[in-house]
């Protein structure tokens, strides 16, 4: 079921760029809790459009763009202890009470970072299809420099050319077409995705691998059965580097599980965050 308008009605400034995000779901103290859910690199807050609805009965639910992203301001230069930052700086103005923090893709990794630098802050982690150990892909590569966004003439051309990344089998139009259309802006001579032109690191580094393997919060982590970015070996070895790390593999699920299958996604999170 897809979710309420992707518009981000709250804002913090966080090092002096704006951060927004958005609180839903129940305010009563009868809650499970707090939840904050982090999108991955190039991603935004509508990754989670049809996940949020399926918590809102039960948790407060946070979610937010990264600087960079969707409707967040832009930087100069991004890091992972930034972002981390941003997640507790965004839980504080939010009035989420030592949440668990959801992330997915490469906001697993921030939410590594923000989980191992402020455990007082942060009561557990649910990291979904996050890649930990470095890709084979990129061993001994350096980021090129940044290239200009491709432009498109028109809006309606710029959502048509979204795809996903790594390639997945297209989840059905509802819950992929909110992603599409809410990742474009307009820009000079016509449209280009709201993340395009900056460079983001990828996180696979030294301090997410200390996060990684120093935790002392609990943590669970979901990765997917079809995953090109979490495949069996790499889900073993993870799960044997997380300090008391609950895994569940999910059979047939791709990277792009919370726009695959948000009743799943929605499920794991629930029972995940609340053991």
């Amino acid at each position: 079921m897809p979710g309420s308008s992707p518009v981000l009605p709250h804002e913090v400034l966080v090092e002096g760029t704006p951060v927004r995000y958005a609180v839903t779901g129940r305010q009563d103290d009868d809650r499970a809790g707090d939840l904050v859910l982090v999108h991955g690199h190039g991603a935004h807050h509508v990754w989670w459009h049809a996940v949020v609805p399926l918590l809102a009965d039960r948790w407060r639910v946070v979610t937010f763009d990264l600087s960079g992203h969707g409707d967040s301001g832009h930087r100069a230069g991004y890091s992972g202890q930034q972002w981390a930052r941003e997640i507790v700086a965004v839980a504080e103005a939010a009035g989420a009470r030592r949440p668990v923090v959801v992330g997915h893709s490469l906001g697993g990794r921030v939410a590594l970072l923000a989980g191992g630098g402020h455990p007082d802050r942060i009561a557990g982690l649910v990291l979904i299809d996050c890649g930990i150990l470095v890709p084979e892909t990129l061993k001994g590569r350096t980021l090129p420099p940044p290239r200009p966004p491709k432009v498109y003439p028109t809006r309606e051309a710029a959502v048509a050319a979204f795809r996903l990344g790594p390639s997945q089998p297209e989840p059905p139009a509802e819950l992929f077409a909110p992603v599409a259309e809410y990742s474009v802006r307009a820009v000079e001579g016509g449209w280009t995705w709201k993340h395009g032109g900056q460079q983001f690191p990828t996180l696979y580094d030294e301090h997410v691998m200390h996060a990684a393997t120093s935790l002392t919060i609990p943590v669970a982590y979901v990765s997917g059965g079809a995953s090109l970015v979490v495949d069996d070996a790499k889900a073993a070895e993870v799960t044997g580097m997380l300090p008391g790390v609950r895994a569940v593999r999910v059979p047939g699920l791709h990277h792009h599980m919370v726009l695959e299958d948000p009743a799943i996604c929605a499920r794991l999170i629930d029972e995940l965050a609340r053991a």
